[in-house]
């Protein structure tokens, strides 16, 4: 059924003061590879496919991937990152301005390469990924001008999204000082997790974690749960972190919003027709999630317009974008 009028009027509403907003992304940046051929044998020397190449292409990955979301979305987006000192870093920062991003505060590092994922695809199917990258913490002298970037940005945005891939950019002192600057001036900050860092989150505006990565936070098995196990979940992290906002997302199964201070639990059921590839698809929520609270929205029509981007974006193969005419129209489909 379609949505009711007056909340298709306000989402668009939202949609459209998207271009009166600015985010700040902070976090690892990569290059997603792709070698996309056919399979039609079995290698002599080992029991694995050969894939003959027909095809390579590339495309922005981790928190370059969320800067290049919010500019599809309109908002105006900065960029602060690392990469290395390499020609992948030079094809990163161009691929950045190709798509009318700005690099500066992308940070060549001479001691350490630019993380690269090149996935091996057959057939519209991923054969194997190879990661190139180092995964240490920063220099002193990197995370200085990392935060030389970040210091100089925070006065110009209305919100700040931390896309965390556990590449090194995320550190416990870089991060509390990030996030204690955004507290003084009352910024809305998001953050796209990783496992290893979710002690470094607490008191955050939101985090949206998959369900893996839910579980993860309070160090129980991953599962298929049900609705009501999902909810007591959520209820358990929202306390453990002290999170105003948290948005699980849940595959096939759609999201899950937790709002604190109201004690509401929505469940929005996923918005996906076919699924072809999840690759990006925590960029786009959390990019959306963000664009939308920082545009004015509430949580849930922030949510609800989240949820009909990611079912748009894992029916494409790799890292796509959303457009507000395609997210309007998504909203508007019955």
């Amino acid at each position: 059924m379609p949505i009711p009028r007056v909340l298709q009027k306000r989402l668009k509403q939202i949609v459209n003061d998207f271009s009166d907003s600015s985010i700040m992304v902070v976090g690892d940046s990569m290059l997603d590879e792709y070698v996309w051929g056919d399979v039609a044998r079995i290698s002599p020397e080992a029991p694995v496919p050969v894939v003959h190449v027909q095809s390579r292409s590339s495309r922005l990955g981790g928190a370059a991937n969320v800067v290049q979301n919010l500019k599809s979305l309109g908002v105006t987006p900065f960029l602060v990152s690392l990469c290395g000192n390499d020609d992948t870093g030079i094809y990163l920062r161009k691929k950045l301005e190709q798509n009318g991003c700005k690099s500066d505060g992308l940070v060549a590092s001479p001691h350490r390469p630019t993380t690269i994922k090149t996935r091996i695809m057959a057939r519209h199917q991923q054969i194997v990924r190879v990661d190139s990258e180092t995964v240490s913490d920063l220099t002193k002298e990197e995370t200085g001008a990392l935060w030389n970037h970040v210091s100089a940005l925070i006065p110009r945005v209305k919100g700040v999204i931390i896309s965390d891939y556990s590449k090194g950019v995320v550190s416990k002192p870089f991060l509390a000082r990030i996030l204690a600057t955004c507290k003084k001036r009352n910024l809305f900050v998001a953050i796209d997790p990783k496992e290893r860092h979710f002690d470094l989150y607490k008191g955050v505006s939101v985090i949206t974690p998959n369900l893996k990565e839910a579980h993860a936070v309070l160090g129980v098995p991953n599962a298929h749960v049900n609705d009501r196990e999902i909810e007591a979940l959520g209820w358990k992290i929202v306390k453990k972190l002290n999170l105003p906002y948290l948005l699980i997302t849940l595959s096939e199964r759609g999201m899950a919003l937790f709002e604190r201070d109201s004690r509401t639990f929505s469940h929005l059921p996923t918005m996906a027709r076919n699924v072809f590839d999840v690759t990006g698809a925590g960029d786009t929520v959390v990019s959306v999630y963000a664009a939308a609270i920082t545009s004015g929205a509430k949580p849930f029509d922030a949510a609800y317009l989240s949820n009909q981007a990611a079912g748009i974006i894992v029916g494409e193969l790799g890292t796509a974008c959303v457009t507000p005419q395609a997210l309007l129209a998504a909203c508007a489909e019955k």
